[in-house]
């Protein structure tokens, strides 16, 4: 059990933080039957969705999905000293949200370019962009 003192010091430490601009989400599997299986379409469970009235909102929304490469590319992160050029070994495959998947909250999504077999049951992103309301 967590006494007085434990809450106060949990809730400075996550006000230093800056709040977090997308929602934790899981790619479940590829589109498929019995018999083949469609790589083009994504189905992805979002964390707190839970039927396919709770998926309006998130139709059209920008998706991530987050990995670590073996060598680093110079784009984005820390500046090297020597070169000046920016590296990392982080990658991003960005998608869409296109429509339910099923009554249970399922979604089925487009990436720009297929997401590998080794990312089922990684973590996705789910971007509160571009906004509909």
């Amino acid at each position: 059990r967590m006494s007085a003192e434990d809450v106060k010091s949990s809730k400075v430490s996550k006000e230093g933080r800056p709040p977090r601009l997308y929602v934790k989400g899981a790619f479940v599997t590829f589109r498929r039957s019995n018999a083949n299986q469609r790589n083009r379409c994504a189905i992805l469970q979002i964390d707190g969705v839970n039927s396919k009235d709770d998926v309006e909102f998130y139709l059209g929304k920008r998706v991530a999905y987050i990995y670590k490469a073996k060598r680093a590319r110079g784009k984005h992160s820390r500046v090297q000293k020597e070169s000046g050029k920016q590296l990392s070994r982080f990658r991003v495959i960005w998608g869409k949200v296109q429509r339910a998947h099923g009554n249970n909250g399922l979604v089925r999504s487009a990436f720009r370019k297929n997401l590998p077999p080794r990312a089922l049951g990684g973590a996705v992103r789910i971007m509160l962009y571009p906004s509909r309301i």
